[in-house]
Order: structure tokens, then sequence, then C-alpha cells
């Protein structure tokens, strides 16, 4: 997995399709956020197409209930309207679930998923 990562991350972050923010203490890192970039076809839903997949938010248990996470989902959201995005997306864990909604995010029953 970390030569496929390690792969994805440079290619998308030299594209601009992928951008990640750090929440630091000292040397640390305590929390994280990312969101890729994808373009599908324009509809009634997103007249852009354009994607946000928002990935890899995670915040250190000691940390948490600080309002880090709020600020990294502030961070990539806002990398998302400047993108251009029409919408954001996410599979939220049972943890998530309520910083996403009390952000905004509705539930989506609609997401089905195919694996190969």
């Amino acid at each position: 997995m970390v030569p496929a990562l390690k792969g994805y991350y440079t290619r998308h972050m030299a594209d601009g399709t992928f951008v990640s923010w750090l929440a630091i203490d000292k040397e640390n890192i305590i929390g994280t956020s990312g969101m890729s970039f994808v373009e599908k076809p324009p509809y009634f839903g997103c007249p852009s197409g354009k994607i946000g997949l928002l990935s890899s938010m995670f915040t250190d248990p000691e940390y948490r209930r600080r309002g880090i996470a709020k600020e990294l989902l502030s961070r990539v959201i806002a990398d998302a309207r400047e993108y251009g995005c029409g919408t954001i997306q996410i599979t939220a864990s049972d943890m998530g679930v309520k910083l996403y909604t009390d952000f905004g995010f509705v539930h989506n029953d609609n997401f089905m998923q195919y694996k190969l």
C-alpha cells in the first residue's frame, strides 16, 4: 500500500487534484485532512461536475474536542470551493457523523459501491 499511496499523493498533489492540511503541535502531526478532486459529467445536483472526495480526516485522540477537525474541514472545504466543486462527498465513520452534520453535510442514502 505504501508505494501506491506515495505515488497517488505525489501525482495528485503536483497536479492540484489532491489537497491536504495538517495540524501540528510542536513537531507532532495531531490532525489531518485531505480532499481529492474528481470531475464527472455535469448533472442537476452538481452543474460543474466537479466533486470533492473528503478523506484522511483524523485528529489524535488526545487533541479531540478542541476544534481541530472543524478547522481542518473548513480549510479543505474552502479549497473545494476555490476548485469549483459543486458538491463534497464523504463516507463518514460513526465518530465523524456529528462533525459533518453540524457542518451542514446531509446523508445521501443513494450511495452504493461495487468492488472490483
